[in-house]
């Protein structure tokens, strides 16, 4: 009774009894991480509410579909005990290739950002450069 749900049956990220049976699985073995398996759901919805960025959006909120992505991998590079990593792409209908491709370029885009905010704080270009005092008061 009453109307439709607007969007579907609800997806709790720490509740894998609301995962249901993945749209893509696909293993892979890496060489930093070990053995990766990955699963994707399609066609999910976050819930948007007039909050924030929707503040001043006037009548329904649209619905936004896309793909979530579930990374789990054997082992850090660090050393640390790995978490899942949850990923959310704005396309949906991926197929096995694009879900690997997104997760890999995922990694490959952290590891990036990392090395040059290491090289930043090594070469201290993170360092204000107080040119008077000035400045430095401001």
């Amino acid at each position: 009774m009453g109307r439709p749900r607007r969007h579907g049956d609800e997806f709790a990220f720490g509740d894998p009894a609301t995962w249901g049976h993945p749209d893509v699985v696909t293993e892979t073995t890496t060489r930093l991480y070990g053995p990766a398996l990955v699963r994707a759901w399609d066609r999910l919805q976050p819930r948007l509410t007039h909050r924030i960025a929707w503040a001043g959006h006037d009548g329904t909120l649209p619905i936004i579909e896309g793909t979530v992505i579930r990374l789990e991998v054997q082992r850090l590079p660090s050393g640390a005990i790995p978490q899942p990593v949850w990923r959310w792409h704005s396309r949906i209908g991926l197929d096995h290739t694009e879900v690997d491709l997104a997760w890999q370029a995922f990694l490959r885009r952290f590891d990036i950002e990392h090395t040059f905010r290491m090289l930043k704080q090594t070469l201290g270009w993170t360092i204000p450069k107080l040119r008077s005092p000035e400045a430095a008061d401001r």
